[in-house]
């Protein structure tokens, strides 16, 4: 019972501490928003000025504005994090104050991310309320045993990102030339997962090579899940391959972690 108020306690802190900065918060709210906005303009004019009916790489106008409205949820759900300047924080000697502390450091990167994830599920809720007024889409729902396995895979991307922001931020223990090798993978990271556009419109070659990383497993999946274009083989095989990533890079992750806090000398501290 203590340790859960001890965690409670410290999930209001992460909550707090991540409204400190308001303006900034409500700007980057702002660019999501206007990203989905974009997006959704664009591909509202296309199907409107083409013959009624007609479908866009394999997408009817229906599944192209739920596959934007999937994907910008869980951009805010998934791929939004709290942690992207930990590798700065473990080189600076930032974390030695949590290390210092009767919690886990895990534990409490956890709680930070949670306390983001809630802020940003906060003002997404308002956000596609206003989207959904604005071009009253008609939105593919799918049977109630799909939306439980899109529960489930959505929280494995959760975790999966995790592992791989924590990967990241352990290169803090070894370079302070940790923002080039971050942005260029966030960059594709956000092409592989299918941020820009549905990854089935490339060749099979491209979509075999992405399908070789776990990126598709952050958001992609998701999708094809819920506008039911996958079949039931094909849904235990990537239900496996995300659970065999996981647990790849979640090894990955504590494995390296460990080595760099024995290396770590708190520099600057």
């Amino acid at each position: 019972m203590l340790n859960l108020i001890k965690y409670v306690v410290l999930l209001k802190m992460c909550w707090q501490d991540g409204l400190v900065y308001r303006m900034s918060v409500f700007m980057w709210r702002v660019r999501r928003f206007l990203a989905a906005l974009m997006s959704l303009t664009i591909w509202v004019t296309i199907y409107q000025s083409s013959s009624s009916g007609a479908a866009h790489f394999g997408y009817a106008q229906a599944d192209m504005i739920s596959y934007i409205f999937l994907i910008s949820i869980l951009q805010n759900l998934v791929m939004a994090t709290a942690i992207q300047g930990l590798a700065q924080d473990v080189y600076t000697g930032a974390i030695s104050n949590q290390l210092l502390k009767p919690i886990s450091l895990t534990a409490y990167l956890a709680m930070q991310e949670l306390a983001d994830k809630l802020k940003n599920i906060s003002a997404m809720v308002f956000e596609f309320i206003a989207l959904f007024l604005l071009f009253k889409p008609e939105l593919l729902v799918p049977s109630s045993s799909t939306l439980v396995i899109f529960v489930l895979w959505a929280l494995g991307a959760v975790i999966l990102n995790f592992c791989i922001s924590l990967l990241f931020g352990s290169l803090g223990f070894w370079s302070p030339e940790t923002w080039g090798p971050r942005f260029l993978f966030y960059t594709l990271m956000q092409f592989a997962a299918g941020q820009l556009f549905p990854l089935d419109v490339l060749p099979q070659l491209f979509q075999k090579v992405m399908y070789a990383t776990p990126l598709p497993y952050l958001s992609f999946v998701q999708t094809q899940l819920f506008l039911e274009k996958l079949s039931p083989d094909e849904v235990v095989r990537h239900s496996y391959t995300l659970l065999f990533w996981i647990g790849i890079l979640g090894l990955a992750a504590r494995t390296i972690w460990k080595k760099g806090l024995r290396d770590y000398d708190a520099a600057g501290r």
